[in-house]
């Protein structure tokens, strides 16, 4: 059994205060980071939703454009590789903005949990300085 050198050296009723702040500010984070996840969350089915409806959109044009092509095969090439190129560009710019969310939010996360570090620190320090007295 290893003996600090100032173990029971504190005061019980800050000691217990400290820790009763400390649980009250880890729960505050962990809601904080609860909140933040959902709003991520939701921001995302957002986005898929309208990815849905782009591709759908798509859809029916690229239908229309086969209804309307003649029967010359050369035309009816020419649509298809003129629509294969728009799904692949629309999944790109898809792809490029699911990046940028998830890059969003984890630089929302990780500000999130710089605030969070500091507080904890000048909390601690707080808790220091009573101490000493």
């Amino acid at each position: 059994m290893t003996i600090m050198a100032n173990e029971g050296t504190e005061r019980p009723e800050s000691g217990s205060g400290h820790a009763a702040e400390h649980a009250a500010v880890e729960h505050r984070h962990e809601e904080e980071h609860a909140a933040l996840s959902s709003r991520h969350l939701a921001a995302h089915e957002s986005l898929y939703a309208r990815h849905r409806k782009e591709r759908a959109s798509l859809a029916e044009r690229h239908v229309t454009d086969h209804e309307r092509a003649t029967s010359a095969v050369a035309r009816r090439v020419a649509v298809s590789a003129r629509h294969a190129g728009q799904h692949l560009g629309m999944e790109i710019r898809h792809l490029s903005q699911h990046a940028w969310l998830s890059v969003r939010h984890a630089s929302e996360h990780v500000g999130l949990d710089r605030r969070h570090a500091m507080e904890l620190i000048a909390q601690e320090r707080r808790h220091a300085r009573e101490d000493r007295r």
